[in-house]
């Protein structure tokens, strides 16, 4: 082979591989790497190609369930069984770093990547949801990005067809120079449509399919990398990523191959260009591979061999095959606009050997790329001690004169109003009125035409409650994704999650990274709910006062669940005047971790809420059986904003109001706008209230009547907020206004 004589140990530096790796290296190969092959280790070591400072801790997550198909790690996204011999494949996503230097794009092409990891394993994509963080919105800087990232979400979702369904935004300082733009996309499938990531077979091909390669991102992974160069955005076309209809053409090819039983394995290419998706199949499928660059087809002459491992054009996929198909293959690809071009040839080695024109370039064994078996696992250093701030009491905080003043305050911000100027920005078309749309409900859902059953999924993670204590925050996020999914009337069955953090090798924020795992682990296990996919983004980080710090903790849970019959879905609506308004669950005297806290005492960092997970098992099973028994109108959990905010939320749709006494035990802030856990609201018809009430007598969980659903006056304690059309008013165009720069 070629062994390259120029000395590569010049080259460690540059390629982020420390002296202790490049010996490491050495010793794999039994000889000194070649400068192209030193590369490959870097790229395929990095963080995002590795995990190599998270796997660690990502194996203390719950994987494994009797419906779990495909456990987290094992292909591009995990895989569930929803009945009926269909499976759920789903995948939480980051986009981060390119979003805050080209926001539109960025969005764009993150929902591109997580979306053809969901059909490149067989599935239809059916449903999207963002989980999105800005910075103070009191920026300029927050509103252009907030608004450029939504035109990138808009663009994909009208560009390939498929609704966003529900999603999250928060606006946060700690976000002011890195916004967090997650992606989760769901689809579905018979489970023998399901295609593994995988090439095996000795004598099977490895083929390229889709738009010619170029040399996009060649000077480095601009939309992947752990750290993004500056400048490096440039190195991709903005043509090729906002070239959407190439993803629909892909999608189509796919399908057809699945349908026809044509393929071995599909794998996407991604960040690390085709050396990582070729390795990436190799190690699946305890292979190795003879790979050629010579019939690859190209958008440029003359581009060489590391070019094109390493380009980053969007727009393509690995297949594995049967050379008897052939033919077959490249006549539906062709048929499809997309080009095709055998690439590889595989064999048992276990060695992935790169050629031009005959010449081996690349000589490595799989199994030390990337995620393979025997590729670097580092524990990093984190901070032993984490010193808690006290918890905030109630009466150390001044009470408000004048709580209908609260109110009003608290409708400037707008991690409490409504969204529905972001939602208006999504294609109507794909959103036609049905159970998923008439009336809002605590989860989307996703209507699957067969049996009246459907999915239910959220996506949740409040940054007030990571400012001190990620261990409890992480058990928090949880929780409330499987509040989400009971409170819609759907049993929670698996899992995503999003791992937002900053620079691994800084003890502080790997001591959150650490801590939040061990929270989503405890959490997961205790509700016995598989995680089956997942993303860690790491180096998210802002500067302040000339220091770089990393951004809160931001993990974010998306979770999927079953509802067998869709006329039991639940929405969080008032539906008639007079019904009874039930409190279930305890408040409490605390306001921690609450948006009250932050907007009106001026509090940033703090405890997360009260919080017991046994309390909110016991919630979720008397639920569970409540909606099943049709005891209750409406439900909505209490979460971000207090108890005032979700009867808001629940009064606003069909222009109802309510009337409610506090409870004198608690301080009518805490009551109020406190985020204490483990509570929901129900409507309860008059004809059922008697009903109602015998059932959770019974049932051994605290409970209260809050008052009544009215015509559209809102008054607590005899006194009066107003009426639901001016508050309506506020909360429904805020967002609207700070777009439109009038507030």
């Amino acid at each position: 082979m070629n062994k390259n004589k120029s000395n590569p140990v010049e080259d460690v530096d540059l390629l982020n591989l420390t002296t202790e790796e490049y010996e490491k290296i050495q010793e794999i190969l039994g000889r000194r790497p070649n400068k192209l092959e030193l590369e490959i280790f870097s790229i395929l070591w990095s963080e995002h190609a590795s995990y190599k400072n998270s796997r660690k801790w990502l194996q203390k997550l719950p994987r494994k369930a009797a419906h779990v198909l495909v456990e987290a790690g094992k292909e591009s996204a995990g895989v569930v069984d929803i009945g009926d011999d269909q499976v759920a494949i789903f995948k939480l996503e980051s986009h981060n770093h390119p979003c805050a230097v080209q926001p539109r794009l960025g969005a764009s092409t993150g929902m591109r990547v997580v979306n053809r990891d969901i059909f490149s394993m067989g599935a239809k994509p059916i449903a999207l949801l963002n989980s999105l963080r800005f910075g103070n919105s009191d920026r300029d800087t927050a509103r252009w990005l907030f608004e450029e990232v939504v035109n990138g979400i808009a663009d994909f979702e009208k560009g390939f067809g498929i609704p966003v369904i529900g999603g999250e935004v928060f606006f946060n300082d700690a976000y002011n120079t890195s916004p967090i733009v997650n992606t989760m996309s769901i689809g579905v499938a018979q489970e023998k449509e399901l295609v593994s990531g995988v090439a095996k077979g000795a004598g099977n091909l490895v083929a390229v399919i889709g738009v010619p390669t170029g040399k996009d991102g060649i000077r480095g992974d601009a939309f992947g990398v752990d750290m993004v160069p500056e400048g490096e955005t440039k190195s991709i076309s903005f043509d090729q990523m906002r070239d959407i209809q190439s993803e629909v053409h892909l999608y189509r090819t796919i399908r057809k191959l699945i349908s026809d039983e044509l393929l071995v394995g599909v794998q996407t290419i991604g960040g690390q260009g085709i050396i990582g998706a070729i390795t990436e199949m190799a190690s699946r499928g305890n292979s190795g591979i003879d790979f050629f660059v010579d019939d690859i087809p190209l958008r440029e002459k003359n581009m060489d061999m590391r070019e094109i491992l390493v380009s980053q054009t969007w727009g393509r996929m690995l297949i594995c095959f049967a050379p008897k198909n052939t033919e077959k293959i490249q006549g539906v690809a062709e048929k499809n606009r997309l080009t095709f071009g055998v690439v590889g040839k595989v064999n048992e080695t276990g060695i992935l050997k790169c050629s031009k024109n005959e010449s081996v370039e690349v000589e490595i064994p799989v199994k030390y790329l990337g995620l393979g078996d025997l590729s670097p696992v580092y524990d990093r250093k984190a901070e032993v001690e984490r010193e808690l701030p006290d918890s905030i009491k109630v009466e150390d905080v001044q009470e408000p004169d004048h709580y209908p003043a609260v109110v009003d305050k608290m409708l400037e911000s707008l991690n409490v109003t409504s969204k529905k100027w972001l939602t208006k920005k999504f294609s109507k078309t794909l959103n036609r009125e049905t159970a998923s749309t008439k009336y809002p409900s605590d989860a989307g859902i996703i209507e699957l035409g067969q049996k009246n059953k459907a999915l239910l999924a959220t996506v949740d993670s409040n940054p007030a409650y990571f400012t001190s204590d990620p261990y409890n925050g992480a058990r928090i996020t949880v929780a409330e994704a499987i509040r989400n999914i009971v409170c819609s009337g759907g049993t929670p069955i698996a899992v995503s999650d999003c791992l937002n953090f900053g620079n691994p090798y800084d003890p502080a924020a790997f001591s959150d990274f650490a801590e939040t795992v061990k929270g989503l682990a405890d959490a997961c296990s205790f509700f016995e709910l598989p995680v089956v996919s997942g993303n860690v983004s790491f180096y998210n980080q802002r500067s302040v006062e000339g220091q770089i710090i990393p951004i809160v903790p931001t993990p974010v849970i998306g979770a999927l669940g079953v509802i067998k019959d869709v006329k039991k879905h639940t929405t969080l609506s008032f539906k008639h005047k007079g019904d009874m308004i039930f409190l279930l669950g305890r408040s409490r005297n605390d306001i921690n971790g609450s948006e009250y806290l932050r907007v009106i005492h001026g509090v940033e960092k703090s405890r997360p809420p009260y919080f017991n997970q046994e309390e909110e098992k016991k919630l979720f099973a008397v639920l569970s059986n409540m909606i099943d028994k049709g005891l209750v109108r409406s439900v909505h959990d209490v979460s971000n904003g207090g108890l005032f905010f979700s009867l808001l939320e629940s009064a606003l749709p069909m222009d109802y109001g309510f009337d409610i006494t506090t409870d004198a035990e608690v301080r009518r802030d805490a009551f109020l706008f406190g985020e204490a856990q483990g509570r929901v609201i129900v409507s309860v018809s008059p004809e059922k209230q008697d009903e109602f009430v015998d059932f959770m007598v019974g049932k051994e969980l605290a409970f209260s009547v809050l008052g009544h659903v009215t015509r559209g006056e809102i008054r607590v304690d005899d006194e009066s907020y107003g009426f639901i059309d001016e508050l309506k008013t506020k909360f429904d165009n805020r967002l609207k206004w700070w777009m439109e720069g009038k507030i």
